[in-house]
């Protein structure tokens, strides 16, 4: 792979935010409001129920970094089109029972154009014609949220509940009979990453578990920004894949986690740094890169777009996953396969 390597400032100037907000450090670079935030946590987490008629194989299919209108000129508006042309085909070669979109669907509010733009994406996800849920990214910017929660969870086939929660909440895969098989808790990273605010959420549904008669499913945990960890699996040599620009966790420090690990979380899928795309198990939690989807986003010169695809075996509790492109190869890293910078 010679190819070379990307600088996210360098795409955030071209896309229009500038240096304004930007961490002399290079790790916090956005502006405005949190993203996606509302109103206080109720008791109970909310959730949303996906029933299954095969349990043994259940495929998820992660897009993440779609970012539509990150170029608003006939340029962009093509790399959107193409972008909907690949969804649209690797939800063809996958034929997924869930789509998970992790964040930036969207880029940012421009002269209040939030609203449309997220418009704009909810459509093109109500078109894939599969159920599918939603977490905030960065750049998902709206001048009032409230119609984007609204608007997400009133829209075609969409699992999203995280309207009252802040965008945090519970997608339940069930089998036919109602029967518990697989939760997905659903992160808004919000704009600098993981905080107290999602951990209180994560404490809070630990307690709700805790009260419950029987033992929750296995879970995942999906979300826009890593924790600090995902830089912690490459540095110790653990990881296997593909590292082509630093660790964008930006103010999350490392103590989400442990939260995770009391909720007994299998697998954390994440998504944010374009052209990382690595993996490794880090005390019983597998931490995964997804693959960047969207051409709208940098990227595309130095690795190619795609989803991951994740199939679960709800009857056994085992898992797998693959990165898929739109010429429907699919990839896993070898065990000690390492493409890219060290740091």
């Amino acid at each position: 792979m010679a190819r070379r390597q990307i600088d996210r400032r360098t795409f955030l100037k071209q896309a229009g935010v500038g240096a304004v907000g930007l961490a002399a450090s290079g790790a916090a670079f956005n502006t405005g409001d949190d993203v996606g935030l509302a109103g206080a946590t109720p008791d109970v987490a909310p959730s949303a129920e996906l029933r299954v008629s095969d349990p043994a194989e259940v495929r998820v299919l992660q897009f993440t970094d779609l970012h539509f209108f990150c170029v608003d000129k006939l340029r962009g508006r093509l790399k959107d089109l193409k972008s909907v042309q690949v969804m649209k085909r690797l939800v063809d070669l996958t034929a997924p029972q869930l789509v998970a979109v992790t964040g930036d669907l969207w880029h940012n509010d421009p002269s209040g154009r939030g609203e449309e733009f997220m418009r704009f994406g909810v459509e093109q996800c109500e078109s894939l014609g599969a159920p599918w849920l939603f977490t905030w990214g960065n750049h998902d910017r709206m001048a009032d949220y409230a119609v984007g929660h609204e608007a997400v969870t009133a829209a075609k086939h969409s699992l999203y509940r995280g309207g009252s929660t802040g965008g945090n909440y519970v997608v339940r895969i069930a089998t036919s009979a109602g029967e518990p098989a697989w939760d997905l808790i659903c992160l808004n990273s919000v704009k600098l990453g993981l905080g107290e605010e999602q951990r209180a959420y994560l404490r809070g549904l630990a307690a709700e578990r805790g009260k419950q008669a029987r033992p929750a499913p296995p879970s995942f945990a999906l979300f826009h920004i890593p924790i600090r960890q995902y830089l912690d699996i490459w540095d110790s040599g653990a990881a296997s894949g593909v590292k082509r620009e630093s660790v964008a966790y930006h103010d999350e420090d490392g103590t989400t986690f442990p939260l995770f690990k009391d909720l007994a979380v299998r697998a954390c899928f994440c998504g944010h740094d374009h052209v990382n795309d690595y993996a490794a198990p880090l005390e019983g939690v597998e931490l995964v890169y997804g693959r960047a989807t969207g051409y709208g986003g940098y990227g595309a010169a130095v690795l190619d777009k795609g989803a991951k695809l994740i199939t679960l075996n709800c009857e056994t509790g085992a898992y797998s996953w693959d990165t898929i492109l739109p010429d429907g190869a699919r990839w896993h890293p070898k065990a000690g396969e390492r493409v890219g910078q060290s740091a």
